[in-house]
């Protein structure tokens, strides 16, 4: 059986309850480059760095007499020069003759250091890459808007001079500039607010909301352009619930499914909001009578830069970020944004909430 032991490509010790070593093998006396005579009738304790040692003491031992078997367990031993030495310790504790026996087998982990340390680098440096992410997000926010701020608020300027002649060349030129204007602005937004998703620097930090003024105050603000088209915009019923939300980006969602209600839908049509709770959770409808989606594209319009692929889908502009921002939004605050709809039928775009108080937002 010594012979046996020998032989095996991994430490073998054994000791007893008072923690004496009872048995090595010659492979864990090269290991720590000490002699079997040396180790006999050592304290196991002996063997292990300090750190280790206080291990052993609170959770190795312990384990071993409470369930008799330890697997896996990372430990330091020090070698008879006071090196370190990972090992990975395997022990099965049994009776023979009225006395306990702890056996350990133990792999010595010669290059684990060099892959946590590989591991650690590797971490940090994408972590630099990420904060760069951010610094040169922030300064393409700057870079692109401030320009484009200017552009807007000179044109608006011009447009007030001419106003006693509205109906000029000048006038037209001047509208059509501030309204692609505004357009690029919502694009540059569309565009920095998805890499910031995409590389996790994106802040969500969620209160408690009165639902209603977020949906009215959407409402009004979406109301002139569904005007210009004869939508009308209808809050089927109101109400007091809270939610836990940014009130920020619930603003921007609830923007973003009127605007798209509203492109989508012919002169003459209608959309409708409507809430309803069920479980911890407050869902928001928004409804319309428009093109539809059909039901192989349901899902992918989630995606970024897919859009709806049909015939009467050509209206207006867009690269398909809009919903792909919203669902993720909605996913920061803990809720989720999906819709159903028939092509020719309309659509309804339902976006979930944690309710205020429930137990799943920890209020």
């Amino acid at each position: 059986m010594d012979q046996l032991l020998d032989r095996i490509p991994c430490g073998y010790l054994t000791f007893n309850d008072e923690g004496v070593i009872r048995e090595v093998n010659e492979r864990f006396c090269e290991m720590i480059g000490c002699s079997m005579e040396k180790l006999a009738g050592q304290s196991v304790e002996s063997v292990f760095t300090p750190g280790s040692g206080v291990f052993y003491q609170t959770h190795l031992y312990p384990l071993l007499k409470l369930k008799n078997r330890v697997e896996e367990v990372y430990l330091s031993m020090k070698s008879a020069s006071g090196k370190k030495i990972p090992v990975l310790i395997n022990a099965l504790r049994s009776e023979e003759n009225g006395v306990f026996l702890n056996r350990c087998i133990i792999v010595q982990l010669q290059r684990r250091s060099e892959y946590v340390n590989q591991i650690l680098q590797a971490k940090k440096q994408a972590e630099e890459i990420s904060k760069s992410k951010e610094k040169f997000l922030s300064m393409m926010s700057h870079e692109l808007r401030t320009p484009l701020q200017v552009i807007i608020s000179l044109v608006e300027l011009l447009s007030e001079e001419l106003n006693g002649d509205a109906l000029s060349d000048e006038a037209e030129y001047l509208g059509m500039i501030k309204h692609a204007g505004k357009d690029l602005n919502r694009l540059i937004d569309d565009f920095l607010n998805f890499a910031r998703l995409e590389t996790g620097y994106f802040d969500v930090n969620t209160e408690v909301v009165v639902l209603e003024e977020s949906v009215i105050r959407a409402v009004m603000m979406m109301l002139p352009k569904a005007e210009m088209k004869k939508i009308k915009i209808n809050r089927r019923e109101k109400s007091d619930v809270k939610v836990m939300a940014d009130p920020d980006r619930l603003q921007q969602i609830l923007m973003n499914l009127l605007t798209n209600a509203i492109k989508f839908t012919d002169e003459g049509g209608w959309i409708s909001i409507s809430t309803r709770t069920e479980d911890a959770f407050v869902y928001i409808d928004v409804t319309d009578t428009g093109i539809g989606i059909p039901s192989d594209q349901q899902e992918i319009i989630f995606s970024p830069f897919m859009q709806v692929q049909t015939e009467s889908a050509g209206k207006g502009s867009g690269y398909g970020l809009g919903l792909a921002i919203c669902r993720q939004l909605a996913a920061l605050m803990e809720g989720d944004l999906t819709v159903q709809s028939k092509p020719g039928k309309g659509s309804t775009f339902t976006l979930s909430l944690p309710l205020s108080g429930s137990k799943r937002t920890g209020s």
